[in-house]
């Protein structure tokens, strides 16, 4: 019923990174299907940069999330939201496809005005009940990129060829050639240390011991990558090294942050949005997980490297915990060797 011509199409995944990285072969292989629609994006302003000047878009819409949430001055803000959605039904979208699947994405599906609004069936906080075609998928646990070419695969869209193609400018890769042209000859390691949930991080400590293992053994340079948020994280991690690596915690865009993964021989990192740039951008990663599932959202692809315990309480997707015993399984020694491999076959 959906494999039908569509003119005007909005995609609604508004973050996170990894989410948004995951996404990208969807819009590729939508672009195939439909060559001669227009195809926007509803994307959180802050993340815009993932898919700016993708020459697969006709358009991007921001959705400032931060400036309508809270309860404060809460007239201004409904003023705001309204005036945003009345602006969306202008727009005249034939198909609407909620690929984020949370009840906010799913009003915004259902008051855009589009007659074909499409969302899985198992999505979360009831946003099925704002689509009126509801795609089911396998109850098989699978990775985030191939559950979105389902949709893909019902809107008659060929999902063989998987494209996660990011626009870099020049002038990015210039940026990113300045902050790096110390580096001789060497092999650039990336590491970030942070993530998003407290539970997705290994111990600062053995950063630090694996950067100086990195230096002495692999001769290999090292380089801290992360966000301003992350400066005191990455600062304390820096105190504990004796191989001193770069710095460059805050000193890169989202776009420029690709451009550098992309000359780098290795990412080693938690669960995080980087490491999905990397995946992405054709690095190898080594990526180290505890509570959350890599069969869902490791990094996608060939050549990469998981480390995770073998605890029953692995995979327990909980934000916080009392006992992290599943990042104070993995050694030093076990990611170091995993890194060595990885190079070795590079």
């Amino acid at each position: 019923m959906l494999n039908r011509d569509f003119k005007n199409i909005l995609i609604i995944k508004p973050s996170s990174i990894g989410d948004i990285i995951h996404a990208l072969p969807f819009l590729y292989s939508i672009r195939a299907r439909y060559p001669k629609a227009r195809i926007s994006w509803l994307i959180n302003s802050g993340f815009e940069d993932l898919i700016k000047d993708n020459p697969e878009l006709d358009e991007i819409i921001l959705f400032e999330r931060k400036r309508w949430g809270g309860f404060d001055n809460i007239g201004y803000k409904f003023k705001g939201l309204t005036e945003f959605l009345r602006e969306l039904r202008r727009k005249q979208f034939d198909l609407v496809i909620d690929l984020q699947g949370l009840f906010r994405s799913g009003i915004i599906t259902y008051l855009s005005g589009a007659a074909h609004r499409v969302g899985f069936a198992n999505a979360r906080e009831l946003s099925p009940i704002f689509y009126n075609y509801k795609i089911s998928h396998p109850s098989i646990e699978m990775h985030a990129v191939d559950r979105y070419l389902l949709i893909a695969k019902e809107l008659g869209a060929g999902i063989s060829k998987i494209d996660f193609k990011i626009n870099i400018p020049k002038k990015e890769n210039e940026y990113v050639s300045g902050l790096i042209n110390r580096i001789k000859k060497r092999p650039l390691i990336a590491i970030n240390p942070s993530a998003r949930w407290e539970t997705k991080m290994w111990p600062l400590k053995r950063y630090a011991k694996l950067a100086d293992a990195i230096a002495d053994k692999l001769k290999a340079q090292t380089v801290l990558i992360g966000s301003r948020e992350d400066e005191d994280r990455i600062n304390e991690l820096l105190s504990m090294t004796k191989s001193k690596p770069v710095n460059l915690c805050g000193r890169t865009s989202l776009l420029q942050l690709a451009a550098l993964l992309k000359r780098a021989a290795l990412l080693i990192t938690n669960d995080s949005g980087p490491m999905h740039i990397a995946a992405a951008v054709g690095t190898s990663v080594a990526a180290i997980f505890g509570p959350t599932r890599p069969v869902r959202t490791g990094p996608y692809g060939k050549g990469h490297v998981v480390l995770q315990s073998s605890l029953p309480c692995i995979n327990c997707l909980k934000k916080k915990c009392d006992d992290l015993k599943c990042m104070d399984a993995i050694s030093v020694d076990e990611v170091f060797n995993s890194v060595r491999k990885v190079l070795k076959q590079k």
